[in-house]
């Protein structure tokens, strides 16, 4: 029997999203919990979404392990992303005259074709010598600035992460710890699509669904 709160056709999803994970079928699994996600959401079940969000954040850990262990060199895009690209695991960092949107489409057309890829994108550079890297999502635009790379036509994958990591950071920081929990937790579901990649967002999440839960359970 499903859990209280949980439909058994929510709960046919979670266990598929299981077997997925367990096959090492990262893609299978982030579709069909991503589904259970919104269904779940829909009915407020918030303790259902904190065990779905923990599966989603392994899932999407297998997708980013897999991206970042390829040995190619960073692909920078900065022509039409096209249904019909070249797509390979790794890295891709987009950049002018291309912007957030086209590293977004290109996130999708990885997924859509399951394969590994983190496509990072990239701001003309400022006045200080920054690179602004922006991601776009449901609430908008996430942006922070990192160092330019020391060959901005070589970034390394050391460079990539570090950005990868502080654009996660930037995605935290738009979280009011004011608001109340449901609210929040709306924000973080938001920002787990414009940041799938960030681990630390998914924890923030599961911890936010026990708030919400313990909240309408006093």
């Amino acid at each position: 029997m499903p859990p209280s709160g949980r439909t058994k056709a929510i709960q046919d999803l979670v266990d598929r999203g299981t077997d997925a994970l367990g096959r090492s079928a990262w893609f299978e699994s982030e579709r069909v919990l991503d589904r259970a996600l919104s269904m779940s959401s829909g009915r407020h079940d918030y303790t259902g979404m904190a065990e779905i969000i923990d599966l989603l954040a392994t899932a999407r850990a297998g997708i980013r392990k897999e991206a970042l262990a390829s040995r190619a060199a960073i692909r920078i895009i900065d022509d039409v992303v096209s249904d019909t690209m070249d797509l390979e695991r790794g890295r891709y960092l987009v950049q002018p005259p291309l912007v957030g949107a086209d590293a977004r489409r290109l996130r999708l057309l990885a997924v859509a074709r399951e394969v590994p890829a983190i496509a990072l994108c990239r701001e003309p550079t400022t006045q200080v010598g920054l690179i602004p890297i922006v991601a776009i999502g449901p609430l908008g635009a996430v942006r922070t600035r990192v160092a330019a790379p020391e060959d901005a036509s070589r970034p390394t994958a050391g460079w990539f992460r570090d950005a990868l990591l502080k654009l996660g950071d930037a995605a935290a920081e738009r979280i009011d710890p004011a608001m109340d929990p449901e609210r929040r937790l709306d924000a973080l579901i938001g920002l787990l699509d414009t940041v799938p990649e960030d681990d630390g967002l998914h924890r923030t999440a599961i911890e936010t669904c026990h708030e919400a839960a313990a909240a309408i359970n006093s």
